[in-house]
């Protein structure tokens, strides 16, 4: 979609949990029918459904709530954000349920999924971390049901994560999504530059596109427009937005405790949401028109911000 000078376009967002109180994952279908109306009031019109790890007996309810959601056009489809991650950087998914593709568990989750690939392309995307056990095989077998993989919530060193890289664009010819960049992820540094480094290769050869949070919370604002800057056509604006992400006048859809998945959350007061008893942040702090009211206030290109909200 083409943006305008004056951004009057729509907003797509390609990883939200959730709002204002509904969690896409454990909410019923008529909340989330009115926190999609309650985001499209808010610009965001085109919606993937973000799923964070959850067991295998949960996941076929969920599934069946959101497949009558996208057959009504209301939601794109869905984003499975796990369950095979790197234990170390689970970040606010439960770390029990993480699992890797190669133990049976695994196999048995993948089973399940591709069920539900045979009668719709209902996921679009699932983020793993590239050195899980079970990769390579895991990796061709979701190109195979037409599920793009993504790379995040990972502990790659820098050539587990140009391997990653490489195996998925081969495969599919499109450029690799990275889920949220520099969260939930090994840092860099100059003796051991991990993932971001091999992400940064991958950029400058057209390889990937790079989701970044621009909340103000989860990555420095003069990094995000050092991003923009450089290759503004590979960077995607994500809000990853949860139940205990609650817009500015907005009340709650849903009272009482803000879930993401099994997981309880609670409502930030001068940061992102929050895992209930710590101070981890557990999902973006805004959705897509606030992050794009406040980059604007600070100077960003307007067209840039837009675009890379509708990409």
């Amino acid at each position: 979609m083409r943006a305008s000078s004056e951004c009057t376009n729509t907003f797509s967002d390609r990883h939200i949990h959730g709002l204002a109180g509904v969690d896409f994952a454990t909410s019923s279908v008529s909340a989330i029918r009115a926190v999609l109306s309650l985001l499209a009031s808010r610009r965001t019109t085109g919606v993937t459904a973000s799923i964070p790890t959850v067991d295998r007996a949960t996941l076929p309810n969920t599934l069946d709530r959101l497949r009558c959601l996208q057959s009504d056009g209301l939601i794109d489809g869905v984003h499975l954000e796990g369950p095979f991650l790197a234990p170390e950087y689970a970040g606010a998914h439960p770390v029990g349920a993480i699992i890797n593709p190669q133990e049976e568990r695994g196999r048995l989750f993948l089973e399940t999924v591709f069920e539900y690939q045979q009668y719709s392309q209902l996921i679009t995307m699932m983020t793993l971390a590239p050195e899980v056990p079970g990769f390579e095989h895991a990796v061709e077998q979701l190109v195979r049901h037409g599920i793009e993989p993504a790379l995040g919530h990972t502990a790659a060193d820098y050539h587990q994560m140009r391997h990653g890289i490489a195996l998925i664009h081969e495969l599919t010819g499109q450029p690799v999504t990275i889920t949220h960049l520099y969260n939930a992820m090994r840092g860099f540094h100059h003796r051991d530059p991990g993932p971001v480094l091999a992400v940064a290769e991958a950029v400058a050869s057209g390889e990937v596109i790079v989701e970044l949070i621009a909340d103000g919370y989860h990555v420095d604002l003069p990094l995000v427009r050092w991003w923009l800057d450089r290759w503004p056509e590979a960077i995607r604006l994500v809000s990853d937005a949860s139940a205990a992400t609650l817009p500015r006048g907005v009340e709650p859809v849903i009272a009482g405790r803000p879930r993401l998945g099994h997981t309880e959350l609670h409502y930030p007061q001068a940061t992102g949401p929050q895992l209930t008893g710590s101070t981890t942040l557990a999902s973006g702090g805004k959705d897509l028109l606030t992050i794009h009211e406040n980059l604007v206030a600070a100077g960003f290109d307007h067209q840039r911000v837009c675009a890379a909200m509708q990409r």
